[in-house]
């Protein structure tokens, strides 16, 4: 059921690919607080259909829209900012090393995960779920103040449209 909020701020399309991308770090987010809230819902009501639909979504993200996500960034923000901006290429070269970092830090608790997801609650690994959501939620939070910010006043009206037109074509190469 739509909220009044989504029928009177709509979701950002590709046609708005910087908002897009924002919006995907509120997604983030979420699967963060999911993924914080986890453990505790597992030790009050066990591994149940909520808790199993709960490491689905986790797991689905992390497995799809995460990397999307961050192939986004480096390939249509990345050249442009490293191009125009002098300062850029030791940040981007952060942020890049950041996404690389994320994605072994996911590879490290996914399999865990879908073994809670099978029942086996010996697995998880508070402290390694807490350092990936701690990680991402700062990465995200530099991305926002510095990356975002910067590639939205860079990047031209025509540029910005062609990034989200290779966005959307990844996506659909993707379900393909």
């Amino acid at each position: 059921m739509p909220t009044l909020e989504s029928l009177t701020n709509p979701a950002p399309s590709f046609e708005q690919p910087i908002e897009l991308l924002k919006a995907c770090h509120d997604k983030i987010r979420s699967f963060c607080d999911q993924l914080d809230k986890l453990e505790p819902y597992i030790e009050e009501h066990g591994v149940d259909d909520v808790a199993k639909r709960s490491i689905d979504a986790v797991v689905r993200y992390f497995d799809e829209a995460g990397p999307q996500h961050h192939t986004d960034e480096e390939e249509e923000l990345f050249p442009i900012l490293e191009a125009r901006v002098p300062t850029a290429r030791p940040k981007l070269a952060q942020l890049a090393a950041e996404h690389g970092m994320l994605h072994s830090r996911w590879n490290s608790i996914r399999d865990d995960l879908m073994a809670l997801r099978n029942g086996d609650i010996s697995v998880i690994s508070r402290i390694e779920i807490a350092e990936f959501v701690r990680q991402y939620r700062l990465h995200a939070a530099i991305e926002e103040a510095w990356l975002l910010p910067t590639a939205d006043t860079i990047l031209t009206e025509a540029e910005k449209l062609l990034a989200g037109e290779h966005m959307s074509a990844r996506r659909q190469t993707s379900h393909s």
